[in-house]
């Protein structure tokens, strides 16, 4: 087909969208308020996720993991005790609780594999599955630093 065909059935298409009044605004619908909407309804980012830690470790290196978590992904976490946690997840205070056992420096430290539990509230779906994601990140960046830092690989 040549070009000029392509053209005329271009132009013929456009004369007869001109002609329907309805096709026009199903289409100025469908590519404007349909793509905003959705674009803005759910973000693909964190945004001031609440995050309560239990610190039962209180090492230097938990502490450090403790203060990778800042704005604006996160708030400030909150430093809380093993029997606040469940409580504070049923009443909408945090969407994920992060446990550091007590001994997870020790741990990393003699080449074991230490294990943090997170709790996810999974209510916040979007926030669930993309926080998980980055809090495995930091913490694991963190611990990699942190044994970098004192020469252990």
């Amino acid at each position: 087909m040549r070009t000029a065909n392509i053209f005329h059935l271009g132009v013929k298409e456009l004369r007869s969208l001109i002609r329907d009044p309805i096709m026009i605004v199903l289409v100025v619908v469908s590519f404007t308020f349909s793509v905003y909407s959705a674009a803005t309804a759910m973000p693909e980012t964190l945004h001031k996720a609440p995050i309560a830690i239990i610190d039962e470790d209180q090492s230097p290196l938990s502490t450090r993991i403790a203060d990778a978590f800042y704005p604006p992904h996160f708030m400030p976490p909150e430093l809380i005790a093993q029997s606040e946690a469940d409580v504070r997840m049923d009443a909408g205070l945090d969407t994920f609780s992060l446990a550091i056992p007590s001994g997870f420096q020790r741990d990393v430290l003699a080449g074991r594999n230490p294990v943090i539990q997170l709790n996810v509230d999974a209510t916040r779906m979007g926030q669930a599955f993309t926080g998980s994601g980055y809090i495995q990140a930091i913490v694991s960046g963190e611990v990699i630093t942190f044994c970098m830092a004192i020469g252990q690989t």
